[in-house]
């Protein structure tokens, strides 16, 4: 008897024990690296309440162009850019998704966020013979993040916004544009 009530008791200790490990909310802080098509960053998320988070990344984005015409011939150009981002997300089907059992770690949910991203001029790699101005972007975005296993994710997104390029001294003038964004990364966890 005594056995019975010891077993019954660990049985409700462990039950309670994994419905506060399970608890839907955003993770203290997530830190990894990522890689998309000629992209990688570093970032950090940062838990500001329970569904939204605050994530900076550090990164490098790249390009390039082929081009061809009869007279010129071919040629290529290629650029490499640093990123530095600022973007709060709101994770805002952690509840739903625990509430199916299915996995929230490392923040594996949907979410929406402003995306606010600076690329400085003077730290641009280009073979151009102009380097590109420097340029903020601020984009609304939906993606998803799934992470599997201990320490990989997948992290898709997409948004619109508006991109204001700063202009140079001289005849170059400050202009803003519309932009559209999106991304597919494949990255690792800490």
């Amino acid at each position: 008897m005594k056995l019975k009530r010891i077993y019954m008791t660990w049985i409700a200790m462990s039950g309670c024990l994994l419905g506060q490990a399970q608890e839907a909310g955003v993770e203290q802080s997530v830190w990894g690296v990522q890689g998309g098509l000629l992209s990688v960053w570093g970032y950090n998320e940062s838990r500001l309440s329970d569904a939204v988070a605050l994530r900076s990344e550090v990164g490098l984005m790249g390009g390039f162009s082929y081009s061809y015409t009869s007279i010129f011939g071919g040629y290529s150009r290629y650029i490499v850019v640093p990123e530095l981002t600022v973007e709060p997300r709101w994770y805002y089907d952690l509840a739903r998704r625990q509430a199916k059992a299915r996995r929230t770690a490392y923040n594996s949910a949907n979410y929406f966020s402003l995306r606010t991203s600076f690329y400085p001029k003077r730290m641009a790699i280009s073979d151009a013979y102009t380097f590109p101005a420097n340029m903020l972007t601020i984009v609304p975005m939906w993606g998803i993040r799934r992470h599997y296993g201990m320490h990989f994710c997948l992290e898709a997104g997409a948004g619109a916004g508006c991109r204001h390029i700063f202009g140079e001294t001289g005849n170059a003038r400050d202009r803003d544009e519309f932009v559209l964004n999106w991304h597919f990364c494949v990255g690792y966890t800490f």
